[in-house]
């Protein structure tokens, strides 16, 4: 039986105008939306441009109320000038910042609020969206796309961070190893906490036809944003710099842009690498219709979707033990696990892989039948149930509403 009306505010903590970790709350919110409820989304950030971002126009256009919170003058760009004067002022300005948006939030009134992450503890900057719902008395539940090691918080934040995943109703993480990361870094048990998928964006009922081998050249897919603190692709460079890889029938092409592209491209160069190649962005079938097998040697990740869209399509991969990538796929079955994103552990994985080329095929065969099995048809709506699950089993969220009132 559907749930009674509800109504959800989303809140995305993402510095960028939109990113990979926007898909699966704006796909929950499109779904619950389209049953019935009461939706309104928004974004924590004070960058003007996200609003005008085709996703966020998109989801205005499907009839959701889109609000930016932290993004006017009264509630992020004066109190900045308030700091800057008056430094000794820190205190009740943040008070008084919380309370204005707490008081934003609750003329809402939603029965729950979904607080979505980029990274495990960006909900608290640059303020506390925890916080502001405990300040508007309304529940709320936390999403963590990514948490990492070389991410630790620091001593100062600890008691702010603890109160924020103890005060949530739930807490959704993509992988197991980011929730374990989590409650390790906080020294704490998360309550309520569940693994949650993300929506993948290739639409394939099956594996992809082999890409022809008529040149005799191994096409491998380097898939992600160009930023080697996390995905690493230094590493992978320093591997193909080895005269082996430089004599044998491969090309590597880097899939992506972003802010350490130049930087990437004239290691590159620097190397005289003739292996490799940067054509730049590219949607997913149509890399993997030309390109053997994935490489990932990320030094993190929360459950990198570019190695569940490969193995959908049919294709091996290569992929270092980060986040989740260990989580989905078992070694020399539907691919090759490097133990560590290092040129050492990365280069015994690819050697592994080199010597089984020949079985890539079947390798990748292999690969999307298993992702298949432990992945849903349709994450969006697998999530946006629990929601309303959360909603329906406790009364403390269910029945706001009438106490409202």
């Amino acid at each position: 039986m559907r749930s009674s009306r509800r109504s959800f505010v989303f809140l995305s903590s993402c510095p960028d105008a939109w990113g990979g970790s926007e898909e699966l709350w704006a796909g929950a919110a499109l779904e619950l939306h389209r049953s019935g409820h009461q939706v309104a989304v928004g974004r924590s950030s004070r960058m003007p441009r996200g609003k005008k971002h085709s996703r966020w126009i998109d989801l205005r256009r499907a009839g959701l109320t889109v609000e930016h919170y932290g993004s006017s003058w009264l509630s992020h760009t004066l109190p900045e000038i308030v700091l800057a004067l008056f430094p000794s002022l820190l205190r009740p300005v943040w008070w008084i910042r919380n309370l204005l948006l707490a008081l934003k939030l609750r003329r809402r009134s939603p029965n729950l609020v979904v607080i979505c992450q980029g990274q495990a503890y960006d909900a608290c900057f640059p303020f506390s969206l925890p916080e502001i719902c405990r300040f508007a008395g309304i529940p709320y539940v936390l999403v963590c796309q990514k948490a990492s090691e070389l991410q630790w918080p620091s001593d100062g934040l600890r008691d702010l961070l603890r109160r924020c995943y103890q005060g949530a109703v739930g807490s959704f993480f993509v992988s197991n190893h980011n929730r374990r990361t989590v409650e390790q870094q906080l020294a704490m048990s998360i309550g309520r906490a569940e693994v949650v998928q993300n929506p993948f964006m290739v639409q394939v009922s099956g594996p992809l036809p082999w890409p022809d081998l008529g040149d005799g050249i191994y096409r491998l897919a380097c898939v992600g944003r160009l930023w080697p603190l996390e995905k690493a692709q230094d590493v992978l460079l320093q591997v193909l710099c080895q005269q082996r890889w430089r004599d044998r029938p491969i090309m590597v092409s880097f899939f992506g842009d972003g802010p350490m592209a130049v930087g990437l491209k004239q290691m590159a160069e620097m190397l005289k690498l003739p292996n490799v190649q940067f054509p730049g962005f590219l949607e997913a079938t149509e890399i993997w219709r030309t390109h053997h097998a994935l490489v990932l040697p990320s030094r993190s990740e929360g459950l990198p979707l570019v190695q569940v869209e490969a193995m959908m399509c049919g294709r091996p991969v290569i992929v270092a033990d980060a986040g989740g990538t260990s989580e989905i796929m078992r070694h020399g079955e539907h691919g090759f696990l490097a133990d560590s994103a290092t040129p050492s552990s990365l280069g015994n994985a690819l050697e592994q892989a080199w010597e089984r080329r020949h079985q890539w095929q079947s390798i990748g065969v292999a690969a999307a039948a298993h992702v298949r099995s432990i992945y849903s048809d349709d994450p969006c709506v697998a999530f946006s149930d629990k929601l309303l699950h959360m909603c329906d089993e406790d009364t403390r969220i269910g029945d706001r509403r009438q106490l409202h009132h």
